[in-house]
Protein backbone atom coordinates (compact mmCIF):
# COMPACT_ATOMS: atom_id res chain seq x y z
CA UNK A 1 0.00 0.00 0.00
CA UNK A 2 1.59 3.59 -0.91
CA UNK A 3 2.70 5.49 2.03
CA UNK A 4 -0.21 8.38 0.93
CA UNK A 5 -2.93 5.27 1.49
CA UNK A 6 -1.48 4.61 4.89
CA UNK A 7 -1.44 8.47 5.95
CA UNK A 8 -5.39 8.87 4.85
CA UNK A 9 -6.22 5.69 6.80
CA UNK A 10 -4.40 6.90 9.60
CA UNK A 11 -6.06 10.60 9.35
CA UNK A 12 -9.73 8.99 9.37
CA UNK A 13 -9.08 7.18 12.16
CA UNK A 14 -7.74 10.00 14.52
CA UNK A 15 -10.18 13.00 13.22
CA UNK A 16 -13.29 10.11 13.83
CA UNK A 17 -11.54 9.07 17.19
CA UNK A 18 -11.67 13.17 18.24
CA UNK A 19 -15.27 13.47 17.00
CA UNK A 20 -16.34 10.24 18.76
CA UNK A 21 -17.31 12.19 22.01
CA UNK A 22 -19.40 14.89 20.54
CA UNK A 23 -21.77 12.50 17.74
CA UNK A 24 -24.78 13.34 19.58
CA UNK A 25 -25.52 16.31 17.58
CA UNK A 26 -25.11 14.47 14.34
CA UNK A 27 -29.06 13.81 14.65
CA UNK A 28 -29.99 12.81 11.08
CA UNK A 29 -27.60 9.58 11.91
CA UNK A 30 -29.83 7.65 14.20
CA UNK A 31 -32.98 7.76 12.27
CA UNK A 32 -31.02 7.06 8.95
CA UNK A 33 -29.55 4.01 10.34
CA UNK A 34 -33.04 2.88 11.43
CA UNK A 35 -33.90 3.06 8.01
CA UNK A 36 -31.41 1.12 6.80
CA UNK A 37 -31.70 -1.90 9.14
CA UNK A 38 -35.55 -1.47 8.16
CA UNK A 39 -34.92 -1.93 4.46
CA UNK A 40 -32.31 -4.63 5.32
CA UNK A 41 -35.83 -6.73 7.15
CA UNK A 42 -33.03 -8.75 9.20
CA UNK A 43 -34.76 -11.63 11.04
CA UNK A 44 -34.62 -13.13 14.62
CA UNK A 45 -31.06 -14.96 15.10
CA UNK A 46 -29.26 -13.14 11.98
CA UNK A 47 -25.61 -12.75 12.13
CA UNK A 48 -24.90 -9.38 11.08
CA UNK A 49 -21.67 -7.39 10.47
CA UNK A 50 -21.59 -3.55 10.85
CA UNK A 51 -18.90 -1.92 9.19
CA UNK A 52 -17.93 1.41 10.36
CA UNK A 53 -20.26 1.12 12.89
CA UNK A 54 -19.41 4.75 14.53
CA UNK A 55 -21.32 5.48 17.67
CA UNK A 56 -24.10 2.57 16.51
CA UNK A 57 -26.87 4.27 14.59
CA UNK A 58 -26.78 0.52 12.96
CA UNK A 59 -25.66 -1.30 15.24
CA UNK A 60 -28.24 -0.75 18.19
CA UNK A 61 -31.57 -0.99 15.87
CA UNK A 62 -30.00 -4.16 14.48
CA UNK A 63 -29.39 -5.62 17.47
CA UNK A 64 -32.83 -5.41 18.78
CA UNK A 65 -34.39 -6.79 15.72
CA UNK A 66 -31.89 -9.76 15.22
CA UNK A 67 -32.91 -10.64 19.50
CA UNK A 68 -31.06 -12.89 22.10
CA UNK A 69 -30.96 -15.17 19.26
CA UNK A 70 -28.53 -13.15 17.09
CA UNK A 71 -25.21 -11.70 16.67
CA UNK A 72 -24.53 -8.47 15.67
CA UNK A 73 -20.52 -7.26 15.23
CA UNK A 74 -19.61 -3.24 14.88
CA UNK A 75 -16.07 -2.64 13.39
CA UNK A 76 -14.92 0.68 12.80
CA UNK A 77 -10.80 1.78 11.79
CA UNK A 78 -11.62 4.38 14.56
CA UNK A 79 -9.96 3.27 18.70
CA UNK A 80 -12.19 6.19 19.85
CA UNK A 81 -15.07 5.25 18.09
CA UNK A 82 -14.46 1.59 19.00
CA UNK A 83 -13.78 2.07 23.00
CA UNK A 84 -17.01 4.80 22.88
CA UNK A 85 -19.56 2.33 21.62
CA UNK A 86 -18.13 -0.89 23.58
CA UNK A 87 -19.04 1.63 27.06
CA UNK A 88 -22.43 1.89 25.21
CA UNK A 89 -22.72 -2.04 24.99
CA UNK A 90 -21.85 -2.43 28.43
CA UNK A 91 -23.86 0.16 29.28
CA UNK A 92 -26.90 -1.31 27.69
CA UNK A 93 -25.84 -4.85 28.54
CA UNK A 94 -25.95 -6.29 25.06
CA UNK A 95 -24.50 -9.71 24.95
CA UNK A 96 -25.71 -10.14 21.61
CA UNK A 97 -23.19 -7.27 19.93
CA UNK A 98 -19.53 -6.98 20.02
CA UNK A 99 -17.33 -4.21 18.74
CA UNK A 100 -13.57 -4.63 17.20
CA UNK A 101 -11.11 -2.20 15.80
CA UNK A 102 -10.77 -3.19 11.87
CA UNK A 103 -10.19 -1.68 8.50
CA UNK A 104 -12.99 -2.33 6.72
CA UNK A 105 -10.30 -3.26 3.72
CA UNK A 106 -9.22 -6.27 5.50
CA UNK A 107 -11.83 -7.89 7.35
CA UNK A 108 -10.27 -10.45 10.23
CA UNK A 109 -13.20 -12.66 9.71
CA UNK A 110 -13.90 -16.26 8.32
CA UNK A 111 -15.24 -16.80 4.93
CA UNK A 112 -18.85 -16.74 5.02
CA UNK A 113 -19.42 -15.41 8.84
CA UNK A 114 -22.43 -13.49 8.19
CA UNK A 115 -25.83 -13.39 6.53
CA UNK A 116 -25.97 -9.58 6.50
CA UNK A 117 -23.86 -6.94 6.20
CA UNK A 118 -24.62 -3.74 6.84
CA UNK A 119 -22.84 0.06 6.41
CA UNK A 120 -24.13 3.63 6.70
CA UNK A 121 -22.03 6.30 4.75
CA UNK A 122 -18.96 5.07 4.41
CA UNK A 123 -18.19 3.73 1.29
CA UNK A 124 -17.22 7.25 0.25
CA UNK A 125 -13.98 6.97 2.69
CA UNK A 126 -12.74 3.59 1.16
CA UNK A 127 -9.12 4.09 -0.65
CA UNK A 128 -10.23 0.78 -2.26
CA UNK A 129 -13.67 0.47 -2.87
CA UNK A 130 -12.68 -2.40 -4.64
CA UNK A 131 -11.49 -4.18 -2.24
CA UNK A 132 -13.66 -2.99 0.60
CA UNK A 133 -16.82 -4.75 -1.87
CA UNK A 134 -14.42 -8.52 -2.25
CA UNK A 135 -14.51 -8.26 1.51
CA UNK A 136 -17.87 -7.63 1.75
CA UNK A 137 -18.41 -10.63 -0.05
CA UNK A 138 -15.88 -13.11 1.13
CA UNK A 139 -17.28 -12.72 4.45
CA UNK A 140 -21.46 -13.24 3.74
CA UNK A 141 -22.71 -16.61 3.54
CA UNK A 142 -24.02 -17.51 0.09
CA UNK A 143 -27.43 -15.90 -0.29
CA UNK A 144 -26.08 -13.38 2.23
CA UNK A 145 -27.21 -9.55 1.68
CA UNK A 146 -25.71 -6.40 1.91
CA UNK A 147 -27.21 -3.03 2.75
CA UNK A 148 -25.06 0.18 2.26
CA UNK A 149 -26.49 3.70 2.82
CA UNK A 150 -24.84 6.77 0.56
CA UNK A 151 -24.74 10.55 -0.22
CA UNK A 152 -26.94 11.96 -2.99
CA UNK A 153 -26.67 15.13 -4.18
CA UNK A 154 -26.08 18.23 -0.90
CA UNK A 155 -28.94 20.81 -0.53
CA UNK A 156 -27.88 23.50 -3.31
CA UNK A 157 -29.31 25.81 -0.71
CA UNK A 158 -26.36 25.03 1.24
CA UNK A 159 -24.27 25.86 -1.32
CA UNK A 160 -22.82 28.80 0.36
CA UNK A 161 -20.61 26.79 3.41
CA UNK A 162 -18.38 24.48 1.06
CA UNK A 163 -17.35 27.64 -0.86
CA UNK A 164 -16.62 29.36 2.40
CA UNK A 165 -14.51 26.59 4.10
CA UNK A 166 -12.35 26.71 0.51
CA UNK A 167 -12.00 30.22 1.15
CA UNK A 168 -10.68 29.99 4.61
CA UNK A 169 -8.42 26.94 4.11
CA UNK A 170 -10.51 24.39 5.60
CA UNK A 171 -11.03 21.62 3.33
CA UNK A 172 -9.53 18.53 3.73
CA UNK A 173 -10.03 15.69 1.39
CA UNK A 174 -10.76 12.12 3.25
CA UNK A 175 -13.56 11.01 1.03
CA UNK A 176 -11.70 9.01 -2.12
CA UNK A 177 -15.28 8.96 -4.19
CA UNK A 178 -18.82 10.60 -3.91
CA UNK A 179 -22.00 8.16 -5.34
CA UNK A 180 -24.31 11.07 -5.81
CA UNK A 181 -26.00 8.78 -9.26
CA UNK A 182 -27.63 5.66 -8.38
CA UNK A 183 -26.90 4.10 -11.42
CA UNK A 184 -22.74 4.22 -9.95
CA UNK A 185 -23.25 2.17 -7.25
CA UNK A 186 -25.45 -0.51 -9.49
CA UNK A 187 -22.28 -0.82 -12.06
CA UNK A 188 -20.14 -0.63 -8.43
CA UNK A 189 -21.61 -3.57 -6.76
CA UNK A 190 -22.51 -5.74 -10.22
CA UNK A 191 -18.90 -5.22 -11.61
CA UNK A 192 -18.06 -6.89 -7.48
CA UNK A 193 -20.15 -10.63 -7.99
CA UNK A 194 -23.23 -8.99 -6.10
CA UNK A 195 -26.79 -9.84 -7.45
CA UNK A 196 -29.97 -8.21 -7.80
CA UNK A 197 -28.74 -4.83 -7.19
CA UNK A 198 -31.23 -2.44 -5.98
CA UNK A 199 -31.03 1.54 -5.33
CA UNK A 200 -33.10 3.92 -3.68
CA UNK A 201 -33.18 7.59 -2.73
CA UNK A 202 -35.02 9.10 0.14
CA UNK A 203 -35.15 12.89 0.78
CA UNK A 204 -34.89 13.22 4.68
CA UNK A 205 -35.52 17.01 6.82
CA UNK A 206 -32.99 17.44 8.74
CA UNK A 207 -34.31 20.63 11.17
CA UNK A 208 -31.71 22.14 13.66
CA UNK A 209 -33.19 24.64 15.77
CA UNK A 210 -30.26 26.75 16.03
CA UNK A 211 -27.44 27.59 14.81
CA UNK A 212 -24.95 26.54 17.33
CA UNK A 213 -26.77 22.74 17.01
CA UNK A 214 -25.96 22.63 13.44
CA UNK A 215 -22.07 23.94 13.58
CA UNK A 216 -22.06 21.54 16.30
CA UNK A 217 -22.92 18.71 14.30
CA UNK A 218 -20.20 19.69 12.05
CA UNK A 219 -17.22 19.00 14.61
CA UNK A 220 -19.11 15.60 14.48
CA UNK A 221 -18.40 14.93 10.78
CA UNK A 222 -15.42 14.73 8.51
CA UNK A 223 -15.57 18.23 7.90
CA UNK A 224 -13.92 18.39 11.24
CA UNK A 225 -10.57 17.79 9.26
CA UNK A 226 -10.49 20.75 7.83
CA UNK A 227 -12.09 23.52 10.96
CA UNK A 228 -9.50 21.84 12.99
CA UNK A 229 -6.81 23.34 10.86
CA UNK A 230 -7.91 26.99 11.34
CA UNK A 231 -6.63 29.02 14.01
CA UNK A 232 -9.34 30.25 16.95
CA UNK A 233 -9.24 33.57 15.28
CA UNK A 234 -10.31 31.92 11.93
CA UNK A 235 -12.51 29.47 13.15
CA UNK A 236 -14.66 32.17 14.86
CA UNK A 237 -14.78 34.37 11.70
CA UNK A 238 -15.80 31.52 9.62
CA UNK A 239 -18.40 30.38 11.74
CA UNK A 240 -19.30 34.44 11.92
CA UNK A 241 -19.84 33.96 7.88
CA UNK A 242 -21.59 31.31 7.90
CA UNK A 243 -24.33 32.29 10.49
CA UNK A 244 -24.41 35.04 8.63
CA UNK A 245 -25.39 33.12 5.35
CA UNK A 246 -27.43 30.81 7.39
CA UNK A 247 -30.15 33.56 8.24
CA UNK A 248 -31.94 33.56 5.19
CA UNK A 249 -32.19 30.15 5.56
CA UNK A 250 -34.25 30.47 9.04
CA UNK A 251 -37.53 29.04 9.68
CA UNK A 252 -40.14 29.49 12.29
CA UNK A 253 -38.19 25.63 13.59
CA UNK A 254 -35.35 26.39 12.60
CA UNK A 255 -33.01 25.40 10.35
CA UNK A 256 -33.79 22.53 7.55
CA UNK A 257 -31.37 20.80 5.03
CA UNK A 258 -32.40 18.47 2.75
CA UNK A 259 -30.30 15.57 3.14
CA UNK A 260 -30.88 12.87 0.45
CA UNK A 261 -29.92 9.15 1.54
CA UNK A 262 -29.14 6.94 -1.20
CA UNK A 263 -29.52 2.77 -0.03
CA UNK A 264 -28.47 0.65 -1.98
CA UNK A 265 -29.52 -3.40 -1.33
CA UNK A 266 -28.00 -6.66 -3.13
CA UNK A 267 -27.05 -10.28 -2.63
CA UNK A 268 -24.17 -12.55 -2.49
CA UNK A 269 -25.37 -15.42 -5.29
Amino acid sequence: MLETELDRKATIAQVFARAAAGYEHITHFPPLGQRLVELAGLPGGARVLDVATGRGAILFPAAERVGAGGQVTGVDISPGMVSQTEAEVTRRGLANVRVRQMDAEALDFPDAAFDFVLCGFALQFFPHLERGLAEFRRVLAPGGRVVVSTWGADDERWSFYPALRAAYGARVKLQSQSFEQPETLKQIFSAAGFAEVRTRLEPFDWVCAEAEEWWAAQWSMSSRAGLERLEPAAAERLKAEVFEHMQALRQPDGFHELLRAQFTLARKP
